[in-house]
């Protein structure tokens, strides 16, 4: 009995001990980032410069089981931005379930082109900024599909 005792006060230090030494759980968030060009039968000149032109205030989507998981604007540089909920949604389910796709017209771009933009996503690593863990993800590459 006193062995059960002794256990159980061990293990209620150690419990208020976590609290009260103000160790905090990491946060956590998961980026998907990256640049919208538009279709262009030239994309690497010959000094590495990309030439193909971007699409500047694209709209974008996050598509996850076939349903939007979140929507946004590419800036006037073509690139975007999204924070994805962890809570709902994992680095590995993410990679296997969504892909994100250009509802924009591609007729916005220089060489107007039937369809639209897709592109799986690839993992990119963790970085750790103070209390917060941040996944990337990055879009494998756009292809049009018609």
């Amino acid at each position: 009995m006193a062995m059960k005792v002794t256990l159980f006060v061990s293990l209620m230090v150690a419990a208020l001990a976590i609290p009260i030494s103000g160790v905090q759980a990491l946060g956590y968030d998961i980026l998907i980032y990256g640049t919208v060009y538009c279709p262009s039968s030239s994309s690497i000149g010959a000094n590495g410069i990309n030439k193909r032109p971007i699409f500047p205030n694209a709209e974008i989507h996050v598509m996850c089981g076939g349903q939007v998981a979140s929507s946004a604007y590419t800036n006037g540089n073509g690139k975007f931005l999204f924070s994805m909920d962890h809570q709902r949604y994992t680095v590995p389910i993410i990679l296997k379930i969504c892909n994100l796709v250009v509802i924009s017209p591609l007729s916005r771009c220089p060489k107007p082109t039937l369809g639209h933009l897709e592109s799986s996503l690839n993992y990119v690593g963790d970085t750790i900024s103070g209390d917060l863990k941040i996944s990337s993800i990055i879009p494998v590459g756009f292809h049009i599909v018609p």
